[in-house]
């Protein structure tokens, strides 16, 4: 088999990208490694999912990249795109490592508008099948809302200080005997 130089695909108009509906990826030329994904609709009689893909070569590594779904990203729109995340590529920017940091700072933004009550319950859901056993899981609920929640259960988890764990921690308790702590 003879490996040479990569096929250079025809640049497709937007037409034709318009008229493909057969699942695969599907090349539209351009720009080296822009592709158009088409899967197979979830359900007879939905739209089928088109998305764009530009697979690049980095550090001998193939490395697909989403640019969004067709046709909310036009044809041109991801051509462009494509030509600048290529350019970016070449220049030495590892791009998946760039999108991954982008993605978790804006996870991190979002979660910093939370409460720290509405986090505490999104993480007790999140590992509920962690508890071995019911009971477990109700230990925890009502700790936080005896002791956490009174405090900073209202407080933005951005806000949330040393200072505010530690009166967490360091608040008066009533034992069962009645004895203040």
């Amino acid at each position: 088999m003879f490996i040479g130089m990569p096929k250079i695909a025809k640049e497709l108009s937007a037409l034709e990208v318009k008229r493909l509906t057969r699942p695969g990826w599907h090349a539209v030329g351009g720009v080296a490694g822009l592709l158009l994904q088409i899967r197979p609709p979830a359900q007879e009689g939905q739209p089928i999912p088109r998305s764009w893909i530009l697979r690049l070569r980095v550090a001998g590594q193939r490395q697909p990249i989403g640019l969004g779904s067709y046709p909310q990203v036009s044809l041109a729109e991801a051509r462009e795109q494509a030509r600048k995340l290529s350019l970016e590529a070449k220049g030495g920017v590892n791009l998946v490592a760039r999108k991954r940091a982008q993605r978790s700072s804006l996870i991190a933004a979002a979660s910093k508008n939370k409460t720290f009550k509405e986090c505490a319950e999104a993480y007790m859901d999140a590992h509920a099948t962690d508890y071995t056993n019911d009971k477990h899981r109700k230990q925890w609920s009502s700790t936080l809302d005896g002791y956490a929640y009174p405090v900073i259960g209202s407080m933005l988890v951005a806000d949330v200080t040393m200072r505010h764990v530690l009166d967490v921690l360091q608040q008066n308790t009533t034992h069962r005997n009645g004895a203040t702590r």
